[in-house]
């Protein structure tokens, strides 16, 4: 009997899974990272090892699959986002273009003007003085450390100044930024020419809007030349350098001169009633409960505080978050509230209780929202404008996106025309361009318009005469301007001069002489509150106590009433013949 070896099964080799698992892990990699580019180019990655994996081996098709799925769906989020994120960019640098544009436009009128005093403190402690600098080429740059082509820019400055003597020219960068922010940036950049911190200063340096913007001087004091935005170093050398203003300086342009006539009826304000309520920090006025005549609301934090037009607490209601800015609209028979804080993610729509009955978001922020019925149905549609690039969107009474345009950079204002019997429904808007926009009902556009030439953000409107009339007033480079939808102006008159005022409330409107038609309320340079008729006749003026935080009109028993918000007081004023008050003042006496 023979015998044989025992035989033995070889052992089995294990699956061959590692560009299965490669393919998976790149799969949920890449759609984590899907928002840039690097997860676009792992999911192609992974697409590829999936798909070889599944031409060679038999076994772990499952995660092959699944690793496969995942790659593709970061590729098209990829894909679909850096469509958007072009887009965006696109949008973008136009808006950034016309803004630059636009500012070098208006500055433009300076040039070959004799240079307006500058007396700045350098980072150093030194002391520059622009009149003592007469015959000497000069060159002043706005800048600051968050500007990319600020920045972009300081290498040429300093080789400019390396290249020069100071007996040649002398180039100074002034910021608003503080020294503690810029001593270190400075220092980091190597910069070789004194830079200062700026306070208050006059026009033109007052009126810079856009950064970088340079001023080049000549040696007889002379602007001689203003480039608003980025230039290489061959178009500075060129500039600083250039042969001087030839004949005589030009007259500077003039400071805006009031055009307004002085009413023959004047009216004062007087103080009907007043109330604390603590930490409030915007107000509105509207028909809160249905009866005729309007109730003041005021919000502190996640509260709103309902007066009657008596100045009593009505009713006080949670909200669900707080906001710097409220306004009440219809739903028909209802009132509805939205709330927003400026640069915020969203806008909150609440019914009376205060419950959230929708909202309308923004990744960019929220730069402002008004209410208005865009189709006459009774019921008010809202206007939103974005931060970014978002553009200004019009929202249905549900929270639908109706239409947005796009292509505008930050929509700094909106206000909504009504639609009436005899008229569609109008919408304006200022932009990043500084322009002012209006749209038709169906975001359709129209006009843009540039009232006077100047840099517009704050801006309202509203339907002004029983006609229908329709007037905007904007502010522009410390300029109150009224204007129709077409661009012809009414009057205009010096207001504040801030380029935040876009965030709070510069101008209210209603009718307040009784003629039915819609005056103005709007901040004068000092601080006051003037009331203007839609014609430029001042009716009177007001000087609100300290600490202005937002104003309205509100129409109690029929009457007018200007309503201020005062370091957390609401007043309410009453409007009164100023003949009437001066006899009283007299009998007192």
């Amino acid at each position: 009997m023979s015998t044989h070896p025992e035989m033995t099964a070889a052992p089995s080799r294990p699956p061959r899974l590692g560009l299965a698992i490669a393919s998976l892990v790149l799969g949920i990699v890449a759609l984590v990272l899907s928002l840039v580019v690097v997860g676009g180019l792992l999911g192609l990655v992974g697409l590829i090892l999936g798909i070889v994996h599944l031409r060679r081996h038999a076994s772990g098709h499952g995660m092959a699959w699944v690793g496969v799925a995942l790659s593709i769906l970061s590729l098209v989020a990829s894909t679909a986002l850096g469509f958007f994120f072009f887009k965006m960019g696109r949008e973008f640098l136009a808006a950034a273009r016309e803004a630059g544009a636009s500012a070098a436009a208006d500055m433009q009128q300076w040039e070959g003007v004799l240079a307006p005093e500058i007396e700045v403190t350098t980072l150093e402690g030194e002391k520059i003085k622009l009149s003592e600098l007469r015959g000497k080429r000069v060159v002043v740059d706005f800048w600051a450390t968050w500007c990319p082509p600020c920045v972009q820019e300081i290498p040429h400055f300093v080789q400019l100044y390396r290249e020069t003597s100071r007996e040649e020219l002398v180039l100074v960068g002034i910021s608003k930024e503080d020294a503690d922010t810029l001593k270190p940036f400075v220092k980091k950049l190597g910069v070789n020419y004194p830079i200062a911190t700026a306070g208050e200063l006059v026009a033109p340096y007052s009126d810079v809007q856009s950064i970088p913007t340079t001023f080049f001087i000549d040696r007889k004091g002379v602007i001689q030349s203003i480039a608003v935005g980025y230039h290489d170093f061959a178009a500075i050398k060129e500039r600083a350098l250039a042969a001087d203003f030839e004949g005589e300086a030009k007259t500077a342009p003039a400071t805006p001169v009031s055009e307004l006539s002085e009413s023959e009826k004047p009216l004062a304000a007087v103080e009907a009633w007043s109330t604390n309520i603590s930490a409030s920090i915007a107000l509105a006025t509207a028909d809160w409960d249905g009866k005729p005549g309007d109730e003041i609301l005021a919000v502190a934090g996640k509260q709103l505080h309902v007066l009657t037009a008596a100045g009593e607490l009505q009713q006080t209601v949670s909200l669900p978050d707080s906001f710097t800015a409220i306004e009440g609209g219809r739903y028909g028979d209802e009132t509805r509230l939205l709330g927003y804080s400026n640069w915020g993610k969203k806008v909150s729509v609440m019914d009376r209780t205060g419950k959230e009955l929708w909202s309308y978001s923004s990744m960019m922020g929220v730069d402002g929202a008004h209410w208005g019925d865009l189709d006459g149905d009774g019921k008010d549609e809202m206007v939103v404008g974005m931060n970014g690039m978002g553009g200004l969107h019009a929202v249905s009474a549900d929270g639908k996106k109706l239409w947005n345009a796009s292509g505008l950079g930050n929509v700094w204002n909106q206000a909504v025309i009504p639609a009436s019997k005899d008229r569609p429904a109008l919408i304006f808007a200022t932009e990043a361009g500084g322009t002012v926009r209006v749209y038709d009902a169906k975001g359709k556009p129209g006009k843009t318009i540039r009232p006077l030439g100047k840099y517009c953000a704050q801006m309202t409107a509203r339907a002004v005469g029983p006609g229908g009339e329709i007037q905007a007033v904007a502010l522009g480079d410390g300029t109150a301007i009224a204007f129709d939808e077409k661009g012809q102006i009414a009057w205009s008159t010096p207001s504040v001069k801030d380029p935040g005022a876009w965030r709070g409330r510069t101008f209210a409107g209603g009718d307040i002489n009784h003629d039915e038609k819609s005056d103005w309320v709007f901040r004068e340079p000092n601080g006051d509150l003037t009331t203007v008729t839609s014609a430029g006749e001042r009716l009177g003026t007001l000087t609100p106590g300290p600490g202005l935080a937002d104003f309205a009109i509100a129409t109690a028993n029929g009457e007018p009433r200007l309503i201020t918000l005062c370091a957390s007081t609401v007043t309410s004023y009453r409007f009164t013949p100023e003949s009437e008050t001066k006899t009283v003042s007299a009998e007192q006496k």
